[in-house]
């Protein structure tokens, strides 16, 4: 990683046959993209401190500076601030690179990008599919907005990849105009693979305990079918309650549901009661 950042000269280390220019010179007067900047280890993060704070650096097995002017921008995954209170990195550099954070808020978090890009993709797949024209059903669009889409966007490209397959293959004779419907998404079966599935703690499962169990902790009584219906239709009613109590003050409503204003807007629309 030294190497690659900061260069080396020949020798350095075993296969440096020759001098080579680290990523910083070879950025000097533009700019650096350092990507998954969370996983530096340690004494490469001093290292790095150093060229943004002096502009200067050492190739590997140097002892001549170099003067470097590099404008910086660095992505993770990982939260640095979380990641400075467990010791695993430097402050100093934290507060280095957060002269202008951007946080990029996750697909669940943007329920009106995930059609265009859904979009996207399909257009995508359309030429290498072969087809003339590939889109979605009403009710695969609807399936896409509930989903919370925990992988992010490489979840989406790759669901739509699959589903293109399945409704290719699913169809009688090879279609030119395919359109994909919430069947062929099968978001319903994810994570209810054998691998996923909860098992019920060993005293539910045996005769002699499991009734009583139920008549002492199920409700009354349940309403019938899917899971996830079951829990947006008492989320709609909840959301509703509250807002009327309030005169439709969404702030006052998501103070009391406890959240926040944005995620209960978010929430809101995926449920169908906000625009």
């Amino acid at each position: 990683m030294e190497s690659e950042l900061f260069g080396h000269v020949r020798g350095a280390f075993s296969g440096a046959v020759r001098e080579r220019r680290g990523k910083f010179e070879l950025a000097d007067g533009g700019t650096l993209f350092l990507d998954e900047v969370g996983e530096l280890p340690l004494a490469i993060q001093a290292k790095l401190l150093r060229v943004l704070q002096s502009g200067q650096l050492q190739r590997l097995g140097s002892d001549h500076e170099h003067r470097v002017d590099v404008r910086l921008i660095a992505a993770t995954n990982r939260d640095l601030a979380a990641e400075v209170q467990a010791g695993r990195f430097r402050a100093d550099l934290y507060h280095r690179l957060s002269a202008y954070p951007l946080r990029v808020p996750p697909l669940r978090e943007r329920d009106g990008d995930v059609l265009l890009l859904a979009g996207h993709f399909l257009e995508q797949n359309r030429p290498r599919l072969g087809l003339r024209a590939l889109c979605l059903a009403p009710a695969a669009q609807q399936a896409l907005l509930r989903y919370d889409w925990p992988g992010n966007v490489r979840e989406l490209e790759h669901l739509i990849g699959r589903a293109a397959l399945r409704a290719l293959t699913a169809s009688p004779t090879h279609l030119r105009i395919l359109t994909l419907e919430a069947e062929h998404l099968g978001l319903d079966a994810q994570g209810s693979g054998s691998e996923n599935r909860e098992t019920l703690p060993e005293r539910l499962r045996t005769a002699d305990h499991a009734p009583d169990y139920v008549a002492d902790h199920a409700p009354k009584t349940l309403p019938d079918g899917p899971l996830r219906p079951a829990i947006e239709a008492l989320q709609r009613r909840m959301i509703v309650a509250s807002l009327a109590r309030h005169q439709g003050n969404r702030a006052a409503a998501a103070r009391e549901l406890g959240l926040d204003r944005a995620n209960l807007n978010r929430l809101a629309r995926r449920l169908g009661l906000f625009v």
